[in-house]
């Protein structure tokens, strides 16, 4: 009989942004394994989006769109959410003083009710376990929690005791990813916190199997900083492009900025640097700025003199105004049409805000990466560590500390992109090999069901 993987992430709802982009990644690396993917996705999914159909990564793999609750991380002791103390598995606060718990009580009420932390808690629980009891997991089947954290581990609790409530619950083996950082430059209360929510749920469900892992070095510090036990796996990305094997020219470079903008991904930041650059780089010929803006409200992230080269146009179509030095793509993007878009990149220019970024990794640098496209990055964060990585075999990219340096980059950019380009192509090789979702899953510690010799499941 094939062994399964069961994926689910609440998070996946729409063709844009990462979520889906690493279940697809992840369920491929699941095939390659002798494994048979199913993916549990947010009930919205189907409706959400007329490309979905056509989307070439959800063709080979069984999808159950179930989740009517998401963002669990809004909810989060770490630094992606506001939660002040600790909670037990139903989601009452039992840590910290009287006066935080008391606190933090009032700040859950005054949510609208579908977004208070118990009633997201049992909405994800109650998805959970209903899954399990469709799954039915046999001994070599594995589940895999793609976005967690340590809420999610708080629901995972819960939806065990409701499984175990029910009667006998064979042991199953859960796999867990956490993404988003725990703290910033210091330890925290809160970060404690997370640490002890973190073990009692773990401790909680220990008759089963529970692996927890980071998707960067840095983030499995912080855990272990906290207390808690997780392995350091690579973030997988797509090795499907068609990049130019021809030596870059610097005349009208294109900065690419991948992905949607988002507060922590520079979103407030851009219009200031248009302005900074569009006289000297993009009227001037130099370089062509090259971003997706949402359909609607994008004017505040573009100045004025600049909007009009902004006019809507089909998503997956991008009209460069030679004549200001823009390329604008409207809304979310099909997995075909992102990656074309991505292969005609020059350079890659990230926003990140360091802080969210310290020990989070960023799906959207590894795809440049395995392009061998040469990338702009902020110091003090986990993409700056991936170009001095790279370095002892040749720089892959420039490292800013302040946004204001970038238009001054931009002329060493012009002076040494050739060079760096030509380091970036030889270091993609290795990012194809170690970031598959393959590999992922391997250094998840799932076993290779095509091999003939198989080892212990871990």
């Amino acid at each position: 009989m094939t062994p399964r993987i069961l994926f689910l992430d609440d998070n996946v709802r729409d063709i844009g942004g990462h979520y889906l982009e690493l279940a697809s990644l992840l369920a491929d690396g699941a095939r390659q394994l002798g494994y048979r993917p199913q993916l549990i996705t947010h009930a919205s999914l189907p409706q959400r989006d007329l490309h979905l159909r056509g989307d070439s990564r959800l063709e080979p793999l069984e999808i159950e769109p179930r989740f009517e609750v998401r963002r669990m991380e809004n909810w989060s002791l770490g630094v992606d959410g506001p939660s002040m103390v600790q909670r037990d598995s139903r989601g009452i606060p039992i840590g910290g003083s009287v006066f935080r718990r008391i606190r933090q009580s009032v700040n859950d009420f005054l949510c609208r009710p579908s977004r208070r932390p118990r009633a997201m808690l049992n909405a994800w629980s109650s998805v959970f376990a209903d899954s399990i009891r469709r799954f039915a997991p046999q001994p070599n089947d594995r589940i895999v929690i793609n976005t967690g954290g340590d809420f999610q581990i708080l629901a995972l609790a819960h939806a065990i005791e409701e499984l175990e409530r029910d009667g006998e619950l064979a042991p199953m083996t859960i796999h867990v990813l956490f993404h988003f950082a725990v703290f910033e430059s210091t330890v925290t209360e809160r970060a404690v916190a997370f640490g002890r929510q973190v073990n009692a749920a773990v401790k909680a469900i220990e008759r089963h199997r529970i692996h927890l892992h980071a998707t960067t070095e840095s983030l499995r510090q912080q855990l272990n900083t906290v207390g808690v036990d997780a392995t350091a796996v690579p973030y997988p990305t797509r090795d499907e492009h068609h990049a130019s094997t021809s030596s870059p020219s610097t005349a009208g470079t294109k900065i690419l900025l991948a992905g949607m903008p988002r507060a922590e991904k520079g979103r407030d930041l851009i219009r200031d640097l248009l302005e900074a650059i569009e006289t000297q780089y993009l009227r001037a010929g130099r370089f062509t700025w090259s971003m997706q803006l949402p359909e609607k409200r994008w004017q505040r992230m573009i100045p004025p003199s600049l909007q009009a080269a902004c006019t809507p146009s089909a998503s997956d179509q991008a009209e460069p105004d030679t004549g200001v030095g823009m390329e604008i793509l409207r809304g979310n993007l099909t997995s075909e049409a992102y990656h074309r878009w991505l292969d005609t990149a020059g350079m890659g220019l990230f926003l990140y805000d360091p802080d969210r970024y310290v020990a989070r990794c960023s799906g959207v640098l590894l795809e440049m990466m395995i392009r061998g496209v040469p990338v702009m990055v902020p110091d003090d964060c986990w993409l700056a560590d991936q170009v001095r990585a790279a370095e002892p075999s040749g720089a892959i990219g420039w490292i800013y500390q302040s946004v204001d340096q970038i238009p001054q980059l931009l002329s060493t950019v012009e002076k040494t992109l050739a060079e760096t380009t030509a380091n970036c192509r030889r270091h993609a090789k290795h990012i194809a090999a170690y970031h598959s979702g393959k590999n992922s899953l391997l250094e998840m510690g799932i076993v290779d069901h095509t091999s003939s010799s198989v080892r212990l499941a871990g």
